[in-house]
């Protein structure tokens, strides 16, 4: 017994030593918590900023729209906010979107060239037209329309943020270039490439054979049930037709979601983009979605 006492005694002061103490500290009252945790949070906003202007967020920037998403509970309206203003409405991001949004379409039709590079050859093509026609030479109007083809591929991000073209007619411009030319050249691979960057898909046998005859001959030809006849009208068959719609709304969904997207999604996205297929509308929605932004 007199063994065992010692034993008790010291069980007892450890049991008392490991008791867990309240520590109350005045003026120090808990933050309002969403349930949301900062680290969710952040990389939310990470994702955004990449997403729509190429980059994360700066460390000042982090913390400002955190406190402005935690002030608002975290809402669509307080998402819609931050998209809007990364998209254009706060005028210091409208250069980042929209070279985020040059670079992308470069990436998906021109194998990615650097846009000053595009810049830098329209200023050669002219050159070399001015050159021509000082030396006497006749090729001065056909390299001033290829110069032309170029610069417009160049401004249309520029017009589409004007309102004066649509996102038909960028992707339109952006197969209708010299470098588009070089990187799919001849009319079959031109007919394939288009296809499948426009449409999403390769062509049939009957659509190839239609397409060949338009681009390559400049013949009559019937495509989607239109008539086409040389490689402009060709192309803009294929960007009025139905199925440019839904593959403009996969691409643009796919890269934001990073999963596949539905037939169902698609039907139900082509009411968001409208007529003109503005994929503006479709990331605003997505972006502040919770499946996009991991919130559920």
């Amino acid at each position: 017994m007199i063994r065992i006492l010692p034993l008790l005694i010291l069980l007892t002061v450890m049991a008392i030593g490991c008791s867990p103490e309240e520590i109350y500290i005045d003026n120090n009252p808990v933050p309002a918590y969403s349930g949301v945790p900062t680290v969710k949070l952040n990389a939310y906003l990470t994702r955004v900023y990449i997403d729509l202007i190429g980059r994360e967020p700066l460390s000042a920037e982090l913390t400002l729209e955190r406190e402005r998403l935690r002030q608002d509970d975290l809402s669509v309206t307080a998402r819609l906010d931050l998209a809007e203003r990364l998209m254009g409405q706060d005028t210091a991001f409208i250069d980042p979107y929209d070279r985020k949004l040059i670079d992308d379409l470069s990436g998906r039709f021109l194998d990615g060239i650097n846009h000053e590079s595009l810049i830098a050859e329209v200023a050669s093509l002219r050159s070399d037209a001015l050159q021509d026609s000082l030396a006497g030479g006749d090729a001065y109007p056909q390299i001033q329309a290829e110069a032309n083809r170029l610069d417009s591929t160049v401004q249309s991000v520029y017009a589409f943020r004007a309102g004066t073209i649509g996102w038909r007619e960028v992707n339109r411009r952006h197969c209708d270039n010299p470098e588009y030319d070089i990187i799919n050249m001849n009319s079959f691979n031109f007919v394939n490439a288009t296809f499948d960057d426009l449409l999403g898909r390769y062509p049939t046998e009957a659509e190839f054979e239609q397409a060949y005859t338009a681009v390559e001959f400049n013949s009559p030809a019937v495509l989607f049930g239109g008539p086409i006849n040389d490689k402009s009208t060709y192309l803009q068959q294929m960007v009025n037709d139905l199925e440019f719609e839904d593959a403009a709304i996969r691409w643009s969904a796919e890269r934001l979601l990073v999963r596949p997207i539905t037939g169902a999604e698609i039907a139900a996205w082509r009411e968001v983009t409208g007529q003109q297929v503005d994929i503006r509308l479709l990331q605003k929605l997505l972006v502040t979605s919770d499946e996009y932004a991991d919130f559920e």
